[in-house]
């Protein structure tokens, strides 16, 4: 049986077939299974050559393939754990920016992920934004940042949870002033501030929030994509003060209703809503009149 104690030494079984115990050998049959789409063994392979040849130059690139089979199989919490082991082994490694953006796509994974427990699905938004915002702490001066920062202010949109949303675009714009995303992030700021603005028709804020953005979004350069997302947000913001018009008349304040549809026709004079606004201006008139 000794024969047989030596091959166990020397070779792993994965997938019936034997691989050699040499940190490239497996390596290379790691990857090899990856391509294959055989994600579970490409894992087992990749955390022998870490567990027993941690010291090897095999064992750093072993833990990419790790990361990726277990992102492909959606286990993206374990995935995210042999992320952070991998850039405490190799803090100076040449992979640590592709092992941060494997990190920004596993938040984000997490953020559209819903867990199954005793028949209750459970939103993992929580876990995907604490791993965005690691990704921040970890370099917070690169190339990454402001990506995770805005992959998590999508997430709170994507959730309606608003006023966070407007928090986190926000926190862009401040701290990445800079960043290619703050145009996305001033459009999106202010499409959540017309939408909280929706929520509760009493409190103007939100919408004067918008309307904000929409000025400095107007001093930027017309592209023509930025332009229909103008145009969009000019229609939005006006049904807001509409909508508000709307919500004095019905309280039976015409005064208020009033300056809100004339605040309609004057701010957003080619909207659909200026020409609904000025038949309630007309309808209020004549009402007072004959008061």
């Amino acid at each position: 049986m000794r024969w047989a104690a030596a091959l166990a030494a020397a070779t792993c079984l994965a997938g019936g077939r034997a691989v050699a115990d040499e940190p490239s050998e497996m390596l290379a049959e790691a990857r090899k299974a990856f391509d294959r789409k055989g994600y579970e063994r490409a894992v087992s392979l990749a955390r022998r050559v870490i567990r027993r040849h941690g010291d090897s130059e095999a064992a750093e690139e072993a833990y990419l393939v790790l990361i990726d089979g277990l992102i492909e199989q959606t286990q993206y919490i374990s995935a995210y754990e042999a992320c952070e082991k991998m850039l405490d082994a190799y803090p100076r490694s040449r992979h640590r920016t592709g092992v941060l953006r494997r990190e920004v796509k596993i938040g984000d994974s997490l953020t559209r992920a819903e867990l199954d427990l005793y028949l209750t699905r459970l939103s993992r938004l929580s876990e995907g934004v604490n791993v965005l915002n690691r990704v921040v702490e970890r370099a917070p001066f690169g190339p990454l940042a402001d990506d995770a920062v805005l992959t998590i202010a999508d997430a709170y949109m994507r959730a309606a949870r608003y006023e966070e949303a407007r928090d986190e675009y926000g926190r862009l714009l401040r701290q990445y002033p800079n960043s290619p995303l703050g145009l996305r992030a001033r459009v999106s700021r202010a499409l959540c501030s017309y939408r909280m603005s929706n929520e509760a028709a009493y409190d103007t804020a939100p919408a004067e929030q918008a309307r904000r953005e929409l000025e400095i979004l107007s001093r930027v350069s017309g592209d023509e994509e930025l332009a229909r997302r103008m145009a969009e947000m000019r229609d939005l913001l006006a049904h807001g003060d509409y909508a508000t018009g709307l919500f004095f008349v019905r309280q039976g304040n015409l005064g208020g209703a009033a300056r809100y549809m004339e605040a309609v026709v004057a701010k957003y004079p080619k909207s659909e809503f200026a020409g609904r606004a000025k038949r309630i201006i007309a309808e209020i008139r004549a009402a007072r009149a004959e008061e």
